[in-house]
């Protein structure tokens, strides 16, 4: 899980590392070891077979701690966050509602408890609606309902007998049905007998309000500012069934999400809430989508947020040694020679090719580069009447070193005035400075008015107005 992403990552690197520090007087062994050499050994299944018992909910916990904050420390900070299982642990520190070293405590103690219970224990998965179970459930008391995940997805959890009578009768009736290899009867009753001893450990937490909401797969939905991650919850959560189409559903009300992001060492929520009828507009994102995953769709996965509005630290993004940062020289781009602003536009009035023209005087000096191509004093500036005008042509003037008379109201930026990129961000600050009451305007919001002159000081005296408020 994770080990080409734990190579390539140093962000993802020193969280592991964490994960695993704060695990490490609880579970005796390196649980990142352990992953690291299952992955070395070829084993495509080494959160199933290498790492086994009571250490597989610590590895998932590690992976998935190790995953979020290092989404946080590139600046992708939840909006809220959703936990299933021994996920809530990772959400819970996430929204800092526990510390690290208090979940490492809690899951290495809840895996230890699971793994001591008697065998006999299993799950079952079932393409089916709750409702629809109801009647099986009732003549088979052993059995539960551990998960309801969809519509139709719902899990089963119980003594592996009445689990198989269930699983035969689903199959006459061509309802599909998969046993998930669990080697405990997860979210069912069967677990009480280690309920009192993970209410102990979680009793030495001390439970913060979180920093961002936490929609709780045990009530099924927005966890109320009263309502505490305490022992009591741990306990009742180790039994009561996950609620996630329910939190999902109440997230997707309350917060209405843009990007759901997994976290995990692969997808298997997000295929469950593809089914779920989230809208459609909603974007499922995972940063490890299996176990070949190297870094690459990390780094996808902060482009796409950017792309939609992030600002992500990129510095964090390529802190790592596996790289030497070296700087890449770029090829050459090649400038359109159509057009030089300080070359005159055609007249309209000018002759056509076929008509002779009358010869320029060689005596006559060509237009200086600095001087703009539209008329000089056709409409001057009146600096009492509009002192936002007069603030945008002395910028103007001072990034572009033209007289002032020269900028006039009508000057265009980039045919007139031959502005460009770097032109435009030191007219910004200049406008800034001189326009203190306008506050920082973007260049994404100037763009728009860089048409002319005038244009531009028209968007800024309504940008002010707009800010003030009576």
């Amino acid at each position: 899980m994770t080990a080409g992403l734990y190579r390539e990552s140093a962000v993802y690197r020193q969280y592991l590392d964490a994960a695993d520090v704060a695990l490490l007087p609880y579970v005796d062994t390196s649980v990142r070891d352990l992953l690291l050499a299952c992955n070395e050994q070829g084993d495509d299944h080494g959160d199933q077979q290498g790492v086994t018992g009571e250490l597989t909910q610590p590895a998932l916990f590690a992976v998935e701690y190790a995953l979020a904050a290092t989404l946080t420390a590139l600046g992708i900070r939840p909006a809220a966050v959703l936990g299933h299982s021994i996920g809530e642990f990772a959400a819970a520190v996430t929204a800092g509602a526990l510390t690290l070293d208090e979940a490492a405590h809690l899951v290495a103690t809840r895996g230890r408890l699971m793994h001591a219970l008697p065998d006999g224990g299993a799950m079952l998965l079932v393409r089916a609606a709750p409702g629809a179970l109801r009647q099986l459930l009732a003549e088979e008391p052993r059995a539960h309902i551990a998960a309801v995940n969809g519509p139709r997805d719902t899990v089963l959890s119980g003594t592996a007998e009445a689990l198989a009578r269930i699983a035969e009768t689903l199959e006459e009736a061509q309802v599909r049905a998969r046993d998930l290899q669990a080697p405990t009867a997860f979210h069912s009753p069967l677990v009480r007998p280690v309920l009192d001893r993970l209410r102990a450990a979680a009793g030495t937490t001390e439970p913060q309000v979180p920093d961002v909401p936490v929609f709780s797969t045990r009530y099924g939905r927005l966890l109320a500012p009263t309502e505490r991650l305490d022992a009591d919850y741990w306990a009742a959560q180790a039994e009561s069934p996950v609620l996630f189409a329910d939190a999902l559903a109440d997230l997707e009300t309350v917060c209405a999400p843009t990007h759901l992001v997994e976290i995990g060492p692969r997808p298997q929520l997000l295929p469950l809430a593809g089914r779920a009828g989230l809208s459609s507009s909603v974007e499922f994102l995972h940063p490890v989508p299996g176990p070949a995953a190297d870094g690459t769709e990390l780094a996808e996965l902060v482009a796409q947020l950017y792309r939609a509005g992030l600002d992500p630290e990129w510095e964090r993004l390529y802190d790592s040694d596996v790289t030497s940062g070296a700087g890449e020289k770029l090829r050459g781009y090649s400038f359109s020679t159509a057009h030089r602003y300080w070359t005159a536009p055609p007249s309209p009035t000018a002759p056509r090719a076929d008509e002779a023209a009358p010869a320029r005087s060689a005596t006559t000096p060509p237009r200086p580069a600095s001087a703009p191509a539209g008329p000089a004093t056709s409409d001057p500036v009146s600096r009492d009447r509009d002192p936002v005008l007069a603030a945008v042509v002395d910028a103007v003037a001072e990034v572009g070193s033209y007289p002032l008379e020269q900028v006039v109201h009508t000057a265009r930026f980039y045919e007139d005035l031959g502005f460009d990129s770097v032109m435009i961000m030191q007219l910004k600050d200049r406008i800034e400075a001189r326009l203190p009451h306008l506050g920082e305007v973007s260049v994404q919001q100037l763009l728009p008015a860089l048409r002319s002159v005038g244009s531009l000081a028209q968007f800024l005296g309504g940008h002010l107005t707009e800010g003030v408020r009576v």
